[in-house]
């Protein structure tokens, strides 16, 4: 009798393993649906509170290929409102990996019109048209942003009518999906709900006008300072600021990677690299600028050449802690600095 058990329980084992592998679902679409309801569920981060005036750095590279580093993009938030600085190539696509609220997206601000710097904006105007954005989105830039976003309302012009068709009015209303230029001179450009936003020119010639921009709000300040050479303008822009975001070239750098260009017969590459480093900014004349200025914390990003490895981090900053020997940081993509206000506090986190 208990062998008869045995088999009986061994038979009824086989026909349950049976018809749960005729029933249920395959490993793989169980794995999947887990996953997908995992990560839908995932929560929007918070960038900074409504005291609060924080940096996400959406895009720490360059014009040069980067793995690890999108295009040059700063966000900017100053309590529930976003502002963008730049939308270098990849700065959407991070920004919605990290799941940020791009609806809240109040303006995007152009510091020039190198490609590096405008590449993702028809994404941007797309992006936060689908997350919920409901009004036209207002680009600010140096004379001559007309040109750039009209052309890129032209260019996105057919899909936007698309998706307008596909989804509904209601969801996606096609007087809600444009980018209106506004060309600004250097001054306050915007002071509203406690934010003021100052434009400032820099040097980056032959691309003139460019602009850096400093953002004050419940009394911390944080400034940007597009690319630019060596000049006394960011000094006065960045004078007492809590953090001075500043683009950074190694010459000693770019200046081997030209020599080999030229040495594996690519001259043309070679002269790029070669012309470069004149209109952007040193990281050691940098750290003198931030000195000057009084900034609490300097932190570079539009990073010239690329960064692989920690060796070449050190190189980059070669001669920085020389003269100045705290208050610098490398950005990352996903870097959010946050400066609570009535405080001296400086806190960073990386978005996942």
């Amino acid at each position: 009798m208990k062998r008869l058990a045995v088999i009986a329980s061994l038979v009824a084992a086989v026909i349950a393993a049976g018809w749960f592998a005729l029933t249920a679902p395959p490993v793989e679409a169980w794995l999947f649906r887990t996953i997908a309801f995992r990560e839908t569920a995932r929560p929007q981060p918070v960038l900074a509170g409504n005291d609060e005036l924080a940096v996400l750095f959406c895009g720490t590279g360059s014009p040069l290929p980067d793995k690890a580093r999108g295009g040059p993009c700063t966000m900017i938030a100053a309590g529930d409102g976003l502002y963008l600085v730049d939308a270098g190539i990849d700065s959407a696509r991070n920004l919605m990996l990290w799941r940020v609220p791009l609806e809240k997206v109040q303006g995007v601000l152009v510091t020039h019109f190198h490609s590096d710097h405008i590449g993702e904006l028809g994404e941007i105007r797309l992006q936060t048209w689908v997350a919920g954005r409901n009004r036209p989105l207002a680009v600010y830039g140096p004379p001559g942003v007309d040109q750039v976003v009209g052309g890129f309302n032209q260019a996105y012009a057919l899909d936007a009518s698309y998706r307008t068709k596909h989804h509904g009015a209601d969801m996606l209303p096609p007087d809600a999906v444009a980018m209106v230029p506004h060309a600004v001179q250097p001054g306050v450009i915007l002071d509203d709900r406690g934010l003021k936003i100052t434009a400032f020119k820099v040097r980056h010639e032959p691309a003139n006008p460019a602009y850096g921009y400093r953002f004050d709000y419940k009394g911390r300040s944080i400034v940007v300072s597009g690319d630019t050479a060596p000049d006394d303008a960011v000094v006065r822009a960045a004078t007492q600021a809590d953090l001075l975001v500043h683009e950074g070239l190694s010459p000693e750098m770019v200046g081997v990677m030209g020599d080999a260009l030229q040495a594996a017969g690519h001259p043309r590459q070679a002269k790029i690299f070669h012309d470069i480093p004149p209109y952007h900014t040193a990281p050691v004349d940098a750290a003198k600028e931030a000195n000057r200025a009084h900034v609490r914390l300097l932190v570079f990003t539009h990073l010239i050449p690329m960064l692989p490895n920690g060796f070449a981090e050190d190189l980059f900053l070669r001669g920085v802690s020389d003269v100045r020997p705290s208050g610098v940081e490398l950005a990352h993509d996903g870097l959010v600095i946050r400066l609570p206000a009535g405080s001296e506090q400086i806190n960073a986190i990386t978005l996942p």
